[in-house]
């Protein structure tokens, strides 16, 4: 039994957490900046510094939640992981990843996952590569996304809330985590973690010039960020945010948004019989 169908609606929240209403064309900036640390690597704590150093519109999920970028996620990895069963072997262009990057002058988080892609489309752009202890990384990788993205809770928004909403952020990160470390499964992408991991970090001092490239560790504070940029020191202390907080208060909100809309479309019966059908599915 698959989760009951509707037709597209316009939803208050939509702008923020599901399709645009419309989309307003955004206005093409200078890529100066990948920010090229993993996930879990303080992402969201370099995306606010850089912000404080006048870079406009630096790209972090948190502040980009539209449908249309998990959409764009998802063609991306399509693009550029060959162990996905989606790869199309078709990598992106210029143009494609302006598509979703265009705008920025800055990246951060997710776009850490395509760094040889990005390094090669913003040959010009500067490289901060944030690098965490492998094991302190993990745990936290583990038990936000990798645990997160396949618990429960979870499934059932992937499969019943989702589809009704037009939706698409779970499924996106599932497969953005799988290609990534090239896995089949979760027990794969642990099994795969430490040599991803390595491999990500060696792959970018290889390919970036020694003159482009800053190894950072959080905690180093302002100077040396700021004489890599050529920026000068801010006032205010270096913003370090946490981030494993502000993702469980701002996913909280999200799901239960989330939910009480598609209440509103399918009713609570129409809720609870898909709710049936995916469980169903999974036993039988």
């Amino acid at each position: 039994m698959d989760a009951p169908q509707h037709s597209k609606m316009e939803h208050p929240w939509m702008s923020k957490m599901g399709q645009p209403r419309e989309l307003k064309m955004e206005q093409p900036r200078e890529m100066k900046v990948l920010a090229l640390g993993l996930p879990r690597t303080g992402t969201l704590s370099m995306a606010r510094a850089l912000t404080i150093l006048g870079y406009e519109n630096v790209h972090h999920t948190i502040d980009h939640f539209e449908e249309r970028t998990w959409r764009q996620l998802s063609q991306a990895a399509d693009a550029s992981f060959p162990s996905l069963p989606t790869y199309t072997g078709t990598p992106f262009s210029r143009k494609d990843w302006d598509k979703m990057y265009g705008s920025c002058e800055g990246v951060t988080e997710c776009a850490a996952m395509f760094a040889p892609q990005l390094i090669d489309a913003y040959p010009d752009a500067k490289v901060v590569l944030v690098i965490r202890d492998f094991d302190k990384w993990f745990k936290s990788m583990d038990e936000t996304i990798i645990m997160g993205m396949w618990s429960p809770l979870a499934h059932f928004f992937a499969s019943v809330i989702h589809p009704i909403l037009n939706l698409t952020s779970i499924k996106t990160i599932r497969k953005l985590t799988l290609g990534f470390f090239q896995a089949d499964s979760p027990a794969a992408a642990r099994k795969n973690a430490r040599r991803i991991h390595e491999q990500h970090h060696q792959t970018i001092i290889d390919r970036v010039p020694k003159d482009r490239l800053l190894l950072y560790r959080m905690g180093d504070g302002w100077d040396p960020i700021c004489a890599f940029l050529d920026k000068p020191i801010p006032p205010q202390a270096f913003p370090y945010i946490n981030e494993a907080a502000e993702l469980k208060r701002s996913t909280a909100k999200l799901l239960w948004s989330q939910l009480k809309e598609a209440t509103r479309i399918a009713g609570a019966w129409g809720i609870f019989a898909a709710g049936l059908g995916v469980l169903f599915k999974r036993v039988f």
